[in-house]
């Protein structure tokens, strides 16, 4: 066999499967995008997730926020109170009135609990 038909067999061969290992890359890189996404949104069983706006705290654990629809569970909310888990989660967290914020939320009974806060940009 010629040296020149070697190579170029040879580059065949290589090419075979770089198409199919590209595709797979490719696949589990938008499917790990397409899961971050949900898991941004729906953080958890029995855990809700949205943006919203903080306003002022009341108390060591409680705050009032303006917040977007929370899907599964509420609509949008032009102010509403929130319970903290702790007072650590809150000082944490150093807010300011009409910081941009991302919550974390779960219902326990009538009320619902923050179970995290997060300054958004």
């Amino acid at each position: 066999m010629p040296a020149t038909q070697a190579a170029s067999s040879s580059r065949a061969a290589t090419r075979s499967w770089v198409a199919p290992l590209l595709f797979a890359v490719l696949l589990a890189a938008f499917a790990a995008g397409i899961w971050g996404i949900y898991r941004s949104n729906f953080p958890g069983q029995g855990l809700y997730r949205a943006s919203g706006v903080y306003e002022t705290r009341f108390t060591d654990t409680m705050v009032l926020v303006k917040h977007e629809k929370l899907p599964g569970l509420m609509d949008e909310m032009q102010s509403m109170v929130l319970t903290a888990e702790s007072k650590e989660l809150l000082d944490r967290a150093k807010l300011m009135p009409g910081d941009r914020v991302r919550l974390t939320i779960r219902p326990n009974g009538d009320r619902l609990v923050l179970v995290d806060i997060q300054k958004i940009q």
